[in-house]
């Protein structure tokens, strides 16, 4: 109802059934069904005008929904941004922030509905794990990013603890998992590379203009396996969760072309592909006792080394 309530109110002309089922990526038994729920049971002034469509009848007045009809994608986008606008520390692109968070409170209050302004208070937005930034190297990353400028830096690797110093074409901020990553084109190893902007030091934005990746490539390299650190797909996972942890499992979705079967004895089988093995076993790790490595064998046999080690600890 939302969404045919939007595409009507903008419109000042009548829209087809056809149109409108297009619009709203519904069937005609679902657009005329979603039609009388607006009109009987909402009193919206739909009026059909024949071989034309139907649209608002501007004369019955105006028309609003009842309360909070934002969808959630929305109203966390809204929410999010706000929050992170908050976050900001004083003094970094005040006069920016400031109108741009007047812009966020004002839609939001408009979509309360209430009279009363959006009660943002009732609601929280929780962060974990969050690694700080620079706001000065931030800035400068950022930079190179929108300008398309090549940018060096001396990065300090958590996995090797080897510190280099690198030169690139940046390609775009990633924001995953409350941190920020870099995705781009390393020049000394001619290669696409992510980078973790809380490990990039002393960040100088080159003169010389960054190397524009295309798109199918950065899909290929960055989208083929589970997880942020992306490539050619290694090998599929098959992996089976225990009857209770299943009913959690399956409503989430780790990777675009990811395949679940629900078992005779109520487990679940979910089937992902991977490229680097080290954030899916951390988060295969994270379920413990109520998942189970069936294939590949390599990926088996890394599980259970890492739990053998894990109870080594507490022996």
């Amino acid at each position: 109802m939302v969404a045919l309530h939007r595409v009507l109110d903008s419109r000042r002309h009548p829209a087809s059934a056809g149109d409108l089922m297009a619009e709203l990526d519904c069937s005609r038994s679902t657009l005329f069904r979603t039609i009388g729920m607006l009109r009987d049971r909402l009193g919206a002034p739909i009026v059909n005008a024949p071989g034309r469509g139907w649209f608002y009848d501007r004369d019955a007045g105006t028309f609003e929904l009842p309360g909070l009809w934002f969808r959630r994608d929305e109203l966390e986008a809204l929410l999010v941004m706000d929050e992170l606008l908050a976050r900001v520390q004083p003094g970094l692109f005040e006069d920016l922030i400031a109108p741009l968070r007047g812009r966020f409170r004002a839609i939001l209050d408009r979509g309360s509905r209430q009279g009363e302004g959006f009660p943002a208070h009732r609601f929280r937005i929780l962060r974990a794990h969050g690694r700080d930034v620079a706001a000065r190297d931030f800035e400068k990353v950022a930079t190179a990013v929108v300008e398309r400028r090549r940018l060096a830096f001396t990065y300090s690797a958590r996995s090797t603890g080897e510190t280099t110093r690198r030169t690139t074409s940046p390609q775009r901020l990633v924001h995953y998992r409350d941190h920020w990553y870099l995705d781009c084109w390393d020049e000394e190893r001619q290669s696409l590379r992510t980078f973790s902007v809380d490990r990039v030091v002393a960040p100088e934005v080159l003169g010389s203009a960054a190397r524009d990746v295309p798109e199918e490539e950065m899909i290929e390299t960055f989208r083929a396996g589970y997880g942020l650190f992306g490539g050619p797909v290694r090998g599929r996972a098959r992996l089976r969760f225990r009857p209770e942890r299943a009913r959690w499992v399956a409503d989430e979705r780790w990777h675009g072309k990811q395949t679940t079967r629900r078992l005779a004895d109520g487990r679940l089988e979910l089937t992902v592909p991977y490229s680097e093995v080290a954030e899916l076993l951390g988060e295969i790790l994270r379920y413990g006792p109520d998942v189970e490595v069936i294939e590949p064998r390599e990926l088996v046999d890394l599980v259970k080394e890492r739990l053998r080690q894990a109870a080594e600890v507490y022996e």
